[in-house]
């Protein structure tokens, strides 16, 4: 007989899903998604009603995972990339309300938000969501975001030792029955309380990539988040096998890995890259561009001009994801590789969510369908009505 822990665990698709490579939406709550352009179709993240209907339609596709990007004020630039954007967890009560299946995830920065807030915001999506909420964790790297709450940056592995404590002590409001205090370096808590409990323990997801980074999600989350190194499918599987291993032999734990992609889907390669081409060299915001690279430490010199050029495209194009570019056979090719490599679901984006998705329904679910990625989804929707 099934109990009501296993029809509550059952509800999250990240973790009950049959699908074989899992896939989600990403940066939907954001001006631009991921792609850094003044493209005239570019993303706008200010109208709630065409994101809804983006949103049901991935959950009616049978998407796993409904994620945002965490942003509090943009990267400067003409476009100010990012400096729109919808609240996160908001946002994924809001998803978790016109959805049926889709996993609702809320991106949060844990030094903006107290860990008992967190998870009270947590178990209240999740219930909305009958067991569908998981938590995307970032430290917080973007320095003038911290500087609007009143505090600074902390080193590099010191952020990472307050996660460890914010994500206890929100473990500890979804378990622990009555009250409980909590004393640490940077938390002080006196006969702390959080009711109700969640339907199901919050899927977890961190995107750390240095060796302090990898360990804390290693340890605590059940997914890592990852861009990918190298494009190479021996390298990809190496990176990925990194990250597994350290969860299975240090902590005996079984941790998922996904990517992100930016998507562009035509008749022919060369005309998908021109599609790409067009909104990050002709409309790219160099200047937004040049100060995330500069934020995220990227000129240290620690590789060649060329190097550093092709991150630009890239991060132009799609935050750095892993490209998606070819026809819609190539594309399957590519997620083929893909999972080959380990991975365990990739979380897509693209510069008109609503075309894109369009096409993704109706050209590349049936074949990752064939391709044994996929099992069929019954109320699959091909069209995005706004």
């Amino acid at each position: 007989m099934t109990t009501k822990s296993e029809k509550q665990v059952s509800a999250n698709p990240m973790v009950s899903s049959p699908n074989k490579l899992k896939l989600g939406v990403f940066a939907l709550n954001a001006h631009g998604g991921t792609a850094i352009t003044m493209a005239p179709e570019v993303h706008l993240a200010d109208d709630w009603p065409r994101s809804a209907a983006i949103v049901r339609a991935a959950d009616q596709a049978g998407f796993e995972a409904m994620i945002p990007i965490g942003r509090w004020r943009g990267f400067g630039g003409e476009s100010n990339f990012g400096g729109t954007s919808f609240e996160t967890y908001t946002w994924a009560a809001g998803v978790a309300a016109i959805t049926d299946q889709i996993a609702c995830v809320t991106t949060s920065h844990v030094p903006t938000v107290h860990p008992l807030m967190a998870a009270k915001q947590a178990t209240t999506i999740d219930h909305i969501s009958n067991g569908r909420f998981g938590l995307n964790i970032i430290c917080g790297w973007f320095g003038p975001e911290m500087r609007m709450f009143g505090g600074k940056m902390m080193d590099h592995d010191d952020r990472y030792d307050y996660a460890d404590e914010w994500i206890r002590i929100m473990q500890k409001a979804w378990t622990h029955k009555g009250y409980f205090d909590y004393k640490t370096d940077h938390f002080n808590l006196e006969q702390a309380f959080s009711e109700p409990k969640p339907l199901n323990r919050p899927f977890l997801i961190n995107a750390g990539g240095s060796p302090r980074g990898m360990r804390f999600c290693a340890q605590h989350c059940d997914s890592a988040f990852i861009i990918l190194g190298s494009h190479e499918p021996g390298a990809v599987a190496a990176q990925i096998k990194k990250y597994k291993d350290l969860a299975r032999n240090e902590f005996g734990r079984d941790l998922k890995v996904w990517c992100y992609s930016y998507v562009s889907v035509a008749e022919t390669l060369s005309d998908a890259r021109k599609y790409v081409d067009r909104y990050v060299t002709e409309f790219g915001d160099d200047e937004a561009c040049a100060n995330i690279i500069k934020e995220l430490g990227i000129q240290t010199g620690v590789m060649t001009l060329e190097q550093a050029e092709n991150f630009r495209y890239h991060f132009k194009g799609g935050w750095a994801g892993f490209p998606l570019v070819g026809t819609a056979e190539m594309i399957v090719e590519h997620m083929e590789m893909l999972s080959d490599a380990g991975m365990d679901g990739v979380c897509l984006s693209w510069l008109d969510y609503k075309a894109g998705m369009e096409v993704w329904n109706a050209e590349i679910m049936p074949l990752l369908e064939t391709a044994g990625l996929r099992v069929p989804y019954a109320s699959r929707s091909l069209s995005v009505a706004a």
